[in-house]
């Protein structure tokens, strides 16, 4: 980006390659990703929202997981994360790790917003 368009990459642009590259499906490349972005930025909930997006439609729980737990410590009363989470567990038969979260859930006071199904992580 610099080379060819002297445009500095921002947050921003990461988030954006991690959403289209976990759409894809290619979830360990954007967590590569992710992890690479740690020597000049920090991955923020954008970033996290968008890899726990992707792993929600390509089922992949153990790098959801990862994700959400992230989102969590960015913004412990967001419900969000532990929502995607929890239905992903419970659509997958994970009826024990499904339990585990909203106990987690319970025992931290997240409560979801009755009536609110589109989940946005700007907003949380």
């Amino acid at each position: 980006m610099i080379s060819d368009f002297g445009i500095e990459p921002r947050i921003e642009h990461y988030a954006s390659l991690v959403d289209i590259i976990g759409w894809h499906g290619q979830l360990e490349e954007a967590m590569d990703l992710i992890n690479s972005m740690s020597f000049e930025f920090e991955a923020d909930k954008p970033v996290w929202g968008a890899l726990l997006g992707a792993c929600r439609v390509h089922n992949n729980a153990e790098l959801a997981k990862v994700a959400a737990e992230a989102l969590m410590r960015l913004e412990s009363e967001c419900s969000a994360p532990y929502v995607l989470l929890y239905n992903m567990y419970a659509d997958a038969g994970q009826c024990d790790e499904a339990a585990a979260v909203r106990l987690l859930m319970d025992n931290n006071k997240i409560i979801k917003q009755k009536g609110y199904s589109q989940v946005d992580f700007s907003q949380c």
